[in-house]
């Protein structure tokens, strides 16, 4: 089965019929409201959760990139286009390609 990290925050895993996207979640059980010291851990730990699916990796890829581009703290416009090209590089290097 597919288990292939995009990079610290996805990574791409397969159900036998889709790509399915995984985004890494902290959880502070210290947070929730039935935490019970007494009974349970305290340690911050991270969980891998389904986020989304798609037909195919360039799909699951480009979801990614869309969700980078909602989440950017860029000012202007130049920084997000940077910040795009920079996640665009990113990928390519992994691919191995030469852009």
């Amino acid at each position: 089965m597919l288990d292939v990290m995009v990079n610290d925050e996805y990574k791409l895993t397969s159900d036998g019929m889709q790509i399915v996207i995984m985004r890494k979640h902290i959880v502070d059980p210290t947070k929730s409201p039935i935490f019970d010291e007494t009974k349970h851990s305290a340690e911050i730990r991270e969980e891998w959760k389904t986020w989304k699916y798609c037909g195919k990796i360039e799909q699951a890829l480009e979801v990614i990139l869309r969700q980078r581009v909602f989440e950017s703290e860029a000012a202007t416009l130049k920084e997000l286009h940077d910040e795009i090209v920079s996640f665009k590089r990113e990928i390519h290097g992994m691919l191995g390609d030469s852009q």
